[in-house]
């Protein structure tokens, strides 16, 4: 089992494994390109995104470069309202806040997805004005066990403080950001989604788990959007608020 813990990566460039040119899902109400980073500290058995993961898989995958996608976007920004950057992780790169203000000279928004294992990065992301939406990925109830079972990888209880911090810090942070959790029957129940939701201090999102293609072979199916309500419903009726995807 790997070691999640060891998690900053300085590079003099983002480092980019891929690049969608129009997404009409990725950011709510927004028409936006999607930026995907290379590499993530976690392991997630349910990950969707294994190749730029696992080094094994990313050596095979040549890095794009960055100016060629910064002149696609400036030469369609009139086309677009915003950039998601996506990953793997993007807050593991110490060279994410420098690529966000040459994007923010384009005139976009700019959402970030994360797992909430930097948040000091994420402070100065807010603090500086670099990001208008935060989607944070809650893979569990925060506790050692329970995410290491999700994540494929030794938590340590730094790391669970991280997370927890991360979520203190989208609660007060004055900016458009949500909490969602992937459930997948093996590893979620009622119990925990309800735990998750008490811990985020707002509605999570539920999101059913694609099976087709994931980083571990999950042979049970994703919970069923059917189960997801069940589980929705259960935790509604002890008072506590999530949203289906």
């Amino acid at each position: 089992m790997i070691d999640c813990n060891r998690r900053r990566i300085s590079c003099a460039e983002l480092p980019v494994g891929g690049f969608i040119k129009q997404s009409l899902n990725d950011y709510a109400g927004r028409v936006s390109a999607v930026v995907f980073t290379r590499g993530c500290n976690f392991r997630c058995v349910y990950c969707h995104n294994p190749d730029l993961v696992l080094p094994e898989r990313l050596s095979r995958i040549p890095p794009l470069g960055l100016e060629d996608i910064e002149a696609w976007l400036s030469a369609n920004r009139k086309l677009l309202d915003a950039v998601v950057i996506t990953g793997g992780e993007p807050t593991i790169h110490a060279s994410l806040p420098m690529w966000i203000r040459r994007i923010r000279t384009l005139g976009m928004e700019v959402k970030l997805d994360t797992n909430g294992t930097n948040p000091a990065m994420l402070e100065r992301l807010i603090r500086d004005g670099l990001v208008d939406y935060i989607a944070m990925d809650l893979k569990t109830v925060p506790d050692r066990e329970k995410y290491s079972s999700v994540c494929g990888c030794r938590i340590s209880g730094e790391l669970i403080d991280d997370i927890q911090r991360s979520l203190s810090i989208l609660q007060r942070s004055g900016i458009s950001c949500e909490v969602r959790s992937t459930l997948i029957g093996s590893h979620h129940t009622a119990d925990d989604v309800i735990a998750m939701a008490d811990k985020a201090g707002r509605p999570v999102c539920l999101q059913q788990c694609d099976t087709s293609r994931t980083l571990r072979n999950i042979s049970e199916k994703g919970s069923e959007k059917k189960e997801i309500g069940k589980i929705a419903a259960l935790a509604e009726r002890n008072g506590v608020k999530v949203c289906l995807r």
